[in-house]
């Protein structure tokens, strides 16, 4: 086994254990702590900072991915210098712009008395900026298993006794913004830390690199900001349209069916991290066989990995809603929730071609596809949460995906010759599709007691998933 497998490895169990803890927050202690409008701000305020931070990092983590290879020694040093700076530089001043306008932002989004809780949001910018760099400092030395267990373990570990605490009556919902704010921000520094040191370069002061860069490095970093837009505002786009033309009571509700149906992207994100530097590194030595097969392999593994959180989800909805507190009020959430993941299987067949193009010579075809994607996605919001409420989202979703994909899958084909398609992801559609009938059948049918329901329909599904197992380990 290799470094980067181990790294996906160790990556995939810290974002899976951070999902564990998630569990206990979002479907427990969160519902049980706060309001759905007090949900709604956080989730907003999350949501709101990831978008900022990828926009105000000026494109500058993904210049370093995508050049770093290129630099050894002390210019490597240098390269790194000048992207601390500028990147630092950008973050201090965000993070100061968005803490002392918190009462013009508030009232300019007509939630004023919000404006106590929306001035963290400058910290929480400032964090995610932080924690972004690093990460991708961090990938690119082949190490992210630290950096996402200081997020995804260190962080909801933090807002879990925070919560707590909220719940039990002895801390605000104030206070508990205060230590997200805190959290994140503290978060971010150690792992930038952790990254530069990991890197071992001489830092230096920042100047020029010479031999005619500034021109490449700057056309890339600027297609960079708007592609780090678009790339948020897929991310982001639902929970802010939701707020704005529903209400932050609908946005808690959806937050909890957006982790239910999003958790898969727990192993998502390390695949998308620990391939992005290799995909630049390939593209650099024109290695399209070795992407054709890298492109195939994440395309199989991480549609199983998206069915199987379809089959185990959908049959358990309802029973699943059963744990949180006063579960009737986010009734709303459960059909999102299929929604959602029938999203994610799509997205998630198409393998790794957002990686295979933002990371080579179409990354500004790749820039102008997302960009649709965003305009698409944001009209079909626009129609859709009016008639469907927050199904509407979901639909959108599924609809958006479904052709940003096919858009992509298409354009790789015609220029590369190279497609992530074969007779494994067909009989891993048909392997899932036959053990979720047959769950819905047994949940459906079965009479009894509800443990005994309960566990005959897993029985049902452990079955299913371990012949698809045996049948494709070997195709996967």
């Amino acid at each position: 086994m290799n470094v980067f497998q181990r790294q996906i490895i160790k990556g995939s169990a810290a974002n899976f254990l951070g999902i564990g803890l998630g569990v206990v927050n979002n479907i427990w202690i969160f519902p049980l702590a706060f309001t759905l409008e007090e949900l709604g701000i956080y989730r907003w305020v999350e949501r709101t900072a990831v978008l900022i931070a990828s926009i105000a990092l000026l494109g500058l983590h993904r210049t370093y991915v995508r050049y770093q290879s290129r630099f050894e020694g002390a210019r490597g040093g240098l390269f790194l210098s000048n992207i601390l700076a500028l990147a630092l530089g950008s973050t201090a001043l965000c993070g100061l712009a968005f803490t002392f306008f918190a009462q013009a932002l508030a009232q300019a989004l007509g939630a004023s008395g919000s404006a106590a809780e929306l001035q963290f949001l400058g910290a929480v910018v400032a964090g995610s900026m932080t924690y972004t760099l690093g990460l991708s400092i961090a990938s690119s030395a082949k190490r992210i298993s630290i950096p996402f267990f200081l997020k995804n373990v260190g962080i909801r570990s933090a807002l879990l006794i925070g919560a707590y605490a909220v719940s039990r009556g002895f801390s605000s919902f104030g206070e508990w913004m205060r230590l997200l704010a805190f959290a994140q921000l503290g978060v971010g520094l150690v792992v930038l830390v952790y990254a530069v040191r990991l890197k071992g370069l001489p830092l230096v002061r920042p100047r020029a690199l010479g031999e005619g860069l500034g021109k490449e490095l700057a056309t890339f970093a600027s297609s960079g900001i708007v592609m780090a837009m678009m790339t948020m505002g897929l991310a982001t786009i639902d929970s802010q349209m939701i707020a704005g033309m529903l209400s932050y009571e609908a946005l808690g509700v959806y937050s909890i069916a957006f982790f239910i149906g999003s958790f898969v992207d727990g192993i998502r994100r390390p695949v998308s991290q620990a391939l992005s530097p290799q995909f630049a590194t390939l593209w650099n030595d024109g290695a399209i066989d070795q992407i054709a097969t890298t492109y195939a392999r994440t395309s199989r593994v991480l549609m199983a990995v998206a069915l199987l959180a379809l089959v185990a989800i959908v049959p358990n909805v309802d029973d699943l809603f059963l744990l949180i507190p006063s579960g009737a009020r986010f009734e709303a959430a459960k059909p999102v929730v299929v929604l959602i993941l029938i999203s994610r299987v799509i997205d998630y067949s198409f393998g790794s071609n957002g990686e295979i193009l933002s990371n080579g010579p179409y990354f500004k075809w790749n820039l102008f596809a997302i960009s649709g994607l965003v305009a698409v996605l944001i009209g079909l919001n626009y129609l859709l949460l009016p008639i469907f409420g927050l199904r509407g989202a979901g639909f959108a979703l599924i609809i958006a995906y479904t052709v940003f994909n096919l858009v992509k899958a298409r354009f790789l084909y015609l220029k590369e010759g190279i497609q992530p398609f074969g007779r494994a992801q067909f009989q891993l559609l048909l392997f899932a599709l036959a053990t979720l009938g047959a769950a819905l059948l047994v949940d459906l049918w079965v009479d009894g007691s509800f443990w005994w329901r309960i566990a005959l329909k897993n029985a049902t599904i452990a079955l299913g998933v371990a012949l698809g197992f045996l049948a494709l380990r070997k195709k996967i």
